[in-house]
């Protein structure tokens, strides 16, 4: 079963039954659906006026359940329903390779699929087009040991076309990502094929079966969900082979690629940003001491314009005196690295 957001898109104050499904915004990067499993009516909007995208802030993982007024949701992974069938469709694999100026020197995104599944027109997913494309990619495999996959994307090099362009643009850790669903999921402009080998003048005759019963042709797919995939992000590491017939890239997880150091910040309690610099943010007018007590004008100290005795304790309570409780904090620290007051 497939639950396109247009169609299951959560609304307030609303009565739902057992086994109703809704989704969540796709912008917050959510791809679970939410089914009901306790009967009742959701809350209303004034209720979420302050949240996202003004809905419940829905969960990002399986069997997590959500209380909404009366009603309660349990998430769960439509992938996983239609992988679990006894018959389930053919598995897509769509791959969007993305450059970016300041470390490629273009911003673009390269979107193809390698023709597996007998498929080899353009596949159309989510509004974008990705053409079939001589590719070979493996190597996805995790081994038991630890040790984390470098898959090789092999691109055909036909005419030094592949070594012509990674002469103008550099290729090294440009994203790749790799997109797995299934054909039910892929975008009902897909399915708009006229019926095959059918005469246009004997269309009727055509559309039935030796009992003259009639026949219904579904030339569109009613099953479309941009949210049912699951993405993988891996890194161009290297180029290991380069010839006449093929160039061939090996990838990486960012935590594997070479020359680049984890954790890329110390992981501490307190926030590294400049105060009032461009990564805090904090533009007010309000002034604190580093134990993030409120200075009054009389308890300012200002030298050639700045106050010099406003001062962030570098806390997540500092930040949450300068900008409130909000669900978005610019804190630069780790919040895991020690319990803070």
């Amino acid at each position: 079963m497939a639950y396109r957001y247009d169609l299951h898109k959560w609304e307030a104050a609303k009565a739902y039954a057992f086994g109703d499904v809704v989704r969540a915004n796709p912008n917050r990067g959510n791809t679970l659906a939410f089914k009901c499993i306790g009967p009742g009516t959701t809350d209303t909007l004034d209720t979420y006026s302050e949240f996202e995208y003004d809905e419940p802030a829905f969960p990002f993982k399986i069997t997590q359940t959500l209380v909404d007024g009366t009603c309660t949701w349990e998430a769960f992974e439509p992938l996983a329903e239609e992988l679990l069938r006894l018959a389930p469709t053919a598995v897509i694999d769509l791959y969007e390779i993305v450059l970016t100026t300041a470390v490629n020197g273009t911003d673009a995104i390269i979107r193809y699929h390698p023709g597996k599944n007998g498929l080899t027109e353009e596949i159309k997913f989510d509004g974008n087009s990705y053409p079939a494309v001589p590719v070979e990619i493996d190597g996805f495999e995790f081994a038991s040991n630890g040790t984390l996959p470098r898959p090789r994307l092999k691109v055909a090099n036909v005419n030094n076309a592949i070594t012509a362009l990674i002469l103008l643009y550099n290729p090294l850790a440009a994203k790749v990502q790799r997109i797995r669903t299934f054909a039910k999921f892929i975008d009902t402009v897909n399915f708009n094929q006229q019926v095959p080998f059918a005469p246009e003048e004997d269309i009727e005759d055509f559309l039935v079966t030796e009992n003259n019963d009639p026949l219904i042709a579904q030339t569109f797919n009613d099953t479309s969900d941009p949210n049912a995939k699951m993405v993988e992000t891996w890194y161009i590491d290297r180029v290991s082979a380069e010839n006449p017939q093929f160039v061939e890239f090996e990838l990486a997880p960012k935590i594997d690629l070479v020359n680049v150091g984890l954790p890329r910040r110390t992981i501490e309690e307190f926030c590294p940003w400049k105060y009032r610099g461009e990564r805090c943010g904090y533009k007010g007018r309000s002034c604190f001491t580093v134990n993030d007590s409120t200075l009054s004008d009389s308890e300012k100290v200002i030298v050639n314009g700045v106050v010099i005795n406003d001062i962030c304790g570098k806390r997540v309570s500092s930040c949450q005196a300068r900008f409130g409780r909000a669900d978005t904090l610019p804190f630069g620290g780790f919040y895991g690295a020690r319990l803070q007051a």
